[in-house]
C-alpha cells in the first residue's frame, strides 16, 4: 500500500522516481492481500494486479536513496542484515510518531488504518525529502 501511496503522490509532484515494495521475510510470488487491494481501489489509488511480493536483495539497497519500514524491528533487522542501510533507513510513520502494523491476519478495519497511517507518512516525508534534496520536481 505504501509503495503505490508514494508512486502516486512522486508522480502528481512531477518526481520522476523508482518506488518498490521488498520485504525482510516476503512469501516471494505472492499477491497483494484482497483487502489491501480493496483499500486501495476504494481510496482511488489502485495496486497494480501485476504486483507480487518480493525479497529485498542487496543490489536495490545500494542504489537505494531511501528506504521505508513501517516498524522499529524491521528497521533493526534490516540495518542488521545489511548494514549499508544504516544512514538510510527510516520509519514511515516517524513525522507522526506511528508504528505502522503490518495487517495482514486482520480485518479490514486494519487495512484502512494501515492505509490512513501510510498516507500520512507519505505526505509528512515527501517535503523533507524534498527539503535535503533527495526529490525534486
Amino acid at each position: 500500500m505504501a509503495e503505490a501511496l508514494f508512486s502516486k503522490h512522486m508522480q502528481d509532484a512531477g518526481v520522476a522516481a523508482t518506488i518498490v515494495s521488498r520485504g525482510l521475510a516476503a512469501p516471494i510470488g505472492r499477491r497483494p492481500h484482497p483487502l489491501a487491494l480493496e483499500v486501495a481501489n476504494q481510496n482511488g489509488i489502485p495496486i497494480s494486479s501485476d504486483k507480487r511480493a518480493a525479497a529485498v536483495s542487496l543490489g536495490e539497497i545500494r542504489a537505494a536513496d531511501a528506504i521505508f519500514i513501517m516498524d522499529e524491528y524491521h528497521r533493526r533487522e534490516m540495518r542488521s542484515r545489511y548494514p549499508i542501510a544504516q544512514g538510510k533507513t527510516f520509519l514511515l510513520g516517524h513525522w507522526a510518531s506511528e508504528v505502522i502494523d503490518d495487517p495482514v491476519s486482520l480485518p479490514k478495519w486494519a487495512f484502512e488504518r494501515a492505509w490512513e497511517q501510510s498516507r500520512n507518512g507519505v505526505l509528512a516525508w515527501m517535503p523533507k525529502l524534498k527539503e535535503v534534496g533527495l526529490i525534486k520536481e
